[in-house]
This record gives C-alpha cells, sequence and structure tokens, in this order.
C-alpha cells in the first residue's frame, strides 16, 4: 500500500518494522499463527540488503552454534520455492575457499574433523595440483591449497521476497510503504502502539526487523541499546559469457568473491575496510579498480569482459558476527528484535523468522535459538563467528 492516505488508525496483534526478507517472513508465519499483522516500511518492499546481496548460501560457519543454525535454515531456505509458490532457481554449485598460507587451511581441516565431518557436512581439502586439475581457469600461483564445499550454493533473492510479500497479503498482511515509524508507545512496560507517519496502530507486539536500521530504530523509539552497526559493501557484475565459473569463489587472502549466474554474468565483490556508518550509497573507483584487478588475476580469462552494474547495500553487523533474535528480560513486554546477521542474512532470515514468530505465538524459546538472545551482550557469552563473507 502506497497511494496517497491521510493517517490511518489500526489494530492488530503485532507490527514488523521492515519489509524485507526478514521482515516480511516474521509477518507471514505470524499471520499462518492467526496473528494480526501490521508492516510498516520507511522506503518500498525489499529497499534494503534483501535486493542488494549476492544470493549465496552455506552450512559452513567457523563455529557449532551457527553451523547447526545454518545446516536447519538451508534446509528451510531450499523448501521455500514450493512453501511460497515462487520458483528461487536453487543451485548447489558449492563453495570453493582458495588459501594462501599453510596455517589456513590449517585451521579449514581442524574445523573440518572437529566441526563440519561430526556434522554431517565434510568439506573437501583439496591440493594445488587437485584444485588445477579441478578448476583450471583459476591462477593458482602462490596458493597452498583449497576447501571447497558441495553443501553450499546459490538462489535467486528476488523471487523469495515477492513469495513472501505476496503469501502474507494472502493471509491478510497489511503492509505500509513509504511508512517510516516514528514512535513506539508503552504503558506501565509493555508496549500499546506504533505509530508512523501516517499509520497508528494499537497493538502488543512490535518485531524490528529493519536490518541494518535495527539498531537506530530501536534507539530511536524505546531508547535500547542493541550493538548493531551498519557497514557499507560494493558489488558488480558483468556482461553474460560462455559458463566458466562452475563454483562460488572466496579467495581467503584478497577477500574477493566471485561467481557466474545461470545467466552466465560474473557476479562478485571484494572486501575493502571502509568503516562503519550509513555511507551513501553508491559506488567508489578504488573498490571497482581493486575489484577488477584481483579478479583479472585470479581468472586470467577475465581480462577483456565487460563490467555491466555496479551497486551498494549495507551489512549489519553485531560484535560477534551472529545474528540476534528474541526479547531481552528489561525491555517493555512485547518487543522483539531478529537482525544482526552480519551479511547471512537471506540464508538464515526465513527460519529465524519462523522460530521467533513461534515464539511471540507461544512463549517458547527454541533451543537453537537461545545462543542468539539479546542478553549475550550484557553477559559477555558472545558467539564470534570468523567465516564471514
Amino acid at each position: 500500500m502506497s497511494e496517497g492516505r491521510g493517517l490511518i488508525s489500526l489494530t492488530a496483534d503485532a507490527v514488523v518494522i521492515g519489509a524485507g526478507i526478514v521482515g516480511l517472513a516474521v509477518a507471514y508465519y505470524l499471520a499462518r499463527r492467526g496473528f494480526s499483522v501490521v508492516v510498516l516500511e520507511k522506503s518500498y518492499v525489499g529497499s534494503g540488503s534483501s535486493t542488494r546481496n549476492a544470493g549465496r548460501y552455506r552450512v559452513h560457519f567457523g563455529n557449532r552454534e551457527n553451523t547447526e543454525f545454518a545446516i536447519r535454515a538451508i534446509r528451510k531456505l531450499e523448501s521455500l520455492s514450493g512453501e511460497l509458490g515462487w520458483n528461487g532457481v536453487f543451485e548447489r554449485a558449492g563453495y570453493l575457499w582458495l588459501t594462501r598460507r599453510r596455517e589456513v587451511i590449517n585451521n579449514y581441516e581442524k574445523l573440518n574433523e572437529q566441526l563440519w565431518k561430526p556434522l554431517g557436512i565434510p568439506v573437501q581439502i583439496l591440493t594445488v595440483e587437485e584444485l588445477r586439475d579441478r578448476f583450471p581457469y583459476i591462477n593458482t600461483q602462490g596458493m597452498v591449497g583449497a576447501v571447497f564445499g558441495p553443501q553450499d550454493g546459490a538462489f535467486h533473492h528476488d523471487y523469495l521476497v515477492m513469495g513472501y510479500y505476496e503469501r502474507a497479503l494472502d493471509l491478510g498482511v497489511k503492509v505500509f510503504e513509504y511508512s517510516e515509524v516514528k514512535s513506539v508507545g508503552v504503558e506501565n512496560s509493555k508496549v500499546v502502539s506504533v505509530s508512523s507517519n501516517d499509520v497508528f496502530v494499537k497493538t502488543k507486539n512490535v518485531v524490528f526487523t529493519a536490518g541494518a536500521w535495527t539498531g537506530e530504530i530501536m534507539k530511536k523509539t524505546l531508547n535500547i541499546d542493541i550493538p548493531i552497526k551498519p557497514v557499507r559493501r560494493e558489488i558488480g557484475i558483468t556482461e553474460s559469457v560462455k559458463p566458466i565459473i562452475n563454483t562460488y569463489i572466496i579467495d581467503a587472502e584478497t577477500n574477493l568473491y566471485l561467481g557466474q549466474t545461470m545467466r552466465g554474468e560474473i557476479l562478485g565483490s571484494i572486501e575493502l575496510d571502509v568503516g562503519e556508518g550509513f555511507l551513501p550509497y553508491g559506488n567508489t573507483f578504488t573498490w571497482l579498480t581493486a575489484w577488477a584487478r584481483e579478479t583479472v588475476k585470479l581468472i586470467p580469462s577475465l581480462g577483456r569482459i565487460r563490467i555491466m552494474r555496479i551497486w551498494s547495500g549495507y551489512y549489519e553487523m553485531t560484535p560477534d558476527h551472529s545474528h540476534v533474535m528474541g526479547r531481552s528480560s528489561t525491555w517493555p513486554e512485547g518487543v522483539y528484535v531478529l537482525s544482526g546477521f552480519s551479511g547471512h542474512g537471506f540464508m538464515l532470515g526465513p527460519y529465524a523468522a519462523e522460530l521467533l514468530a513461534n515464539y511471540i505465538v507461544n512463549g517458547v524459546i527454541d533451543p537453537i535459538m537461545k545462543p542468539f538472545l539479546p542478553d549475550r551482550f550484557a553477559t559477555g557469552n558472545l558467539i564470534k563467528e570468523l567465516l564471514v563473507i
């Protein structure tokens, strides 16, 4: 709903702030459980990172909590085409981590033996010779080996966003675009209302799912400090060419990643240290030249390919690079959060949204979500994740 309107007054069981993949999924699963739901979005549906990402997923993380969560989350993600009626165009081409230092590949070997193998998702540790044989287009100079995760893959993010949007509308969810939240009403330590620039909702529950903007909105409306910081990332895509890259490549040394879409475009990025904060959307020549230079070094056959488009978006970073979900006992009753995915929102978000919706409805915390509760930032029980791409 984005047509011109005056102040709209509604009553709902829950208000969800943010209409990206996470917010739409929360709204959908709450509505499936019988809740009346209003979604307030300050821009348009999917305007944040949900339509600005690389569309990749993986089960391999650097600690048990995130890995166990990801295994379940990817199972959920891969089922969404049937659930939503929109084809997510899933493809399991795997992830390939390139290593240039012996201690790095030793760490991967340790993770594989102690974590990934016991959980049923072993990776393949490749020698340089095996890497060259399986992926002959890669310049292996200076490399000591590689790690291949065949369980990981790619999908089309736009279709899943629209799938959740349509199914939420089918269930009676009201979605208001260009409706920026201004305040959350609290009486006797309980949520009683949520107000935007043009919508007033009487409600008992509010769920903050605004991605990189979550911390800012929670501070503004409730004076709640939650450590979610925006970090801008840039990404680019080339013209379509014949199939060259048959997996998703991550260079652990240069922080370059590359993949090829089903249409033949080369999609990728390189991580540069730009600092935190809401830097303007846009792109820099520094990033473009760094991405192009390292791409051609790694895959020389791409030297004459034309770049068609580049864009930027925000990672929503927490101090431990792990998401935050649920509520704190110190918050007003009815306040919930699901955010801080640190670059993993689309792959983990749908499953996390279903867990959170169940918690809001029945009050029971699923054991797998307990480590991700917001109280961990106060107690110091952080889930330090190092495998952030």
